[in-house]
């Protein structure tokens, strides 16, 4: 029996949407006063650093081993536990503050667990995407999810900063437990379609290896997972050092910076809405090719700006943002649409640590590598290997091939 998304499980699809993008509203406003209170309370970037680190770790530590429960166990029961285990780690941090014990080691703590719990989340959220919307409606969806998830995350640091003008941080951390109560709302109504056959006692460590085995045997599928990782690490230094760029290499201010960022959020929600609104390429690699390129040929823009031209780096910044849509919308539906149903979780979870691991790096290299070179070059030797690797990616590997599996691997049965 192959497992078919229909109108029905569409819709029930939409309704738990809905209810998740509530929680992200609710936990960008707790990430905020939480990275905010961290600041104030030690005047140090290293805790941030140590924060961020700490919230990102287990992602990408454990994020490939959660991916083989994501397909073994119910997603349902799954995603509605750790949405629970997160509200409580959420309360637990009020009743810190309200007891006025609360210590910078307790937050870390606190947030490490948040991001375990994530690292179960993320994947079994993106694993029912193929399983409840019909394949002509992925790449809307994932446009849309993309342009709102994006909006709701520029809104709730500005309701944050709001709100802590009037309210103690203990008040405003209810909304992160409320909007996680409120999403396992539509997640109790709503069907899930199981993808694990019953009687199937296979063990842990072959789940594991199988979806391993999936990957590396899959044309073109590790090639396109291995690209996406290295060309994330060359965008980090843009998305780390652009403040430190503004300032010190263009002799800007804070408008200066908020002009550029402006553009940079304009051009995400842009190239989102586009996503939601197109039915996607019907040749996604190409689509996802010549938007990188578009990316690298931007990145050189921003690193060749005169000292000064802010107009001319936001230009520069504008075009990159808004190609980055449809590069990761491009690249989920192809892994929504080739990978069969029973490995959704193992795979998107290898993504998903991979790109999650590539940023950290990158961050961390750049801050150093940049003492030697300078930000500028720097910058545009990223841009120039970006177009590079992808080059030589297009040209010697079987990046090309992956959507051929297309016919085959989409909605199987899982089995």
């Amino acid at each position: 029996m192959e497992i078919q998304s229909d109108k029905a499980t569409f819709r029930s699809y939409l309704f738990f949407w809905s209810g998740q993008l509530v929680s992200l509203f609710g936990s960008s406003i707790a990430q905020f006063v939480i990275i905010w209170w961290i600041t104030l309370e030690t005047g140090s970037p290293l805790y941030l650093a140590i924060a961020s680190l700490l919230g990102l770790a287990p992602m990408v530590v454990l994020t490939p081993f959660a991916g083989v429960f994501v397909d073994r166990w119910n997603r349902k029961a799954l995603i509605g536990i750790v949405d629970l285990l997160q509200a409580l780690v959420t309360v637990a941090i009020i009743f810190l503050f309200l007891l006025g014990s609360v210590s910078i080691w307790q937050i870390l703590v606190l947030l490490t667990l948040r991001g375990v719990f994530q690292a179960f989340h993320t994947p079994a959220t993106s694993a029912i995407i193929p399983l409840m919307v019909p394949k002509g409606r992925l790449s809307r969806i994932n446009g849309l999810n993309y342009l709102f998830s994006g909006a709701v995350t520029l809104i709730g640091p500005v309701i944050a900063a709001l709100l802590l003008e009037f309210w103690k941080i203990s008040q405003i951390l209810w909304i992160d437990a409320v909007t996680f109560l409120v999403a396992l709302i539509p997640l109790l109504v709503i069907r899930i379609p199981s993808v694990r056959k019953r009687g199937d006692k296979s063990s842990f460590a072959d789940e594991f290896m199988e979806g391993l085995t999936f990957i590396r045997n899959a044309k073109g599928l590790l090639s396109l997972i291995t690209l996406a990782t290295v060309l994330n690490f060359l965008l980090a230094p843009l998305v780390t050092l652009l403040p430190y760029y503004v300032k010190f290499d263009h002799l800007g201010e804070a408008p200066d910076l908020a002009f550029v960022m402006v553009f940079l959020q304009g051009g995400i929600l842009a190239g989102g809405l586009l996503m939601s609104v197109i039915k996607g390429f019907k040749r996604k690699v190409v689509a996802i090719t010549a938007s990188i390129y578009v990316i690298f040929l931007a990145y050189a823009i921003v690193a060749l700006t005169p000292t000064g031209l802010f107009w001319f780096m936001a230009l520069g910044i504008l075009i990159a943002a808004f190609c980055a849509p449809v590069a990761n919308v491009s690249t989920q539906t192809i892994v929504q649409t080739v990978v069969p149903m029973k490995m959704q979780g193992r795979v998107t979870s290898v993504l998903s640590a991979l790109s999650s691991a590539a940023m950290p790096f990158g961050m961390i290299l750049s801050g150093t590598i940049v003492e030697l070179t300078g930000t500028a070059n720097l910058f545009l030797g990223c841009a120039a290997s970006g177009i590079l690797i992808l080059t030589l990616s297009w040209v010697f590997t079987d990046i090309k091939k992956v959507e051929e599996m297309e016919n085959t691997s989409t909605n199987k049965l899982a089995h």
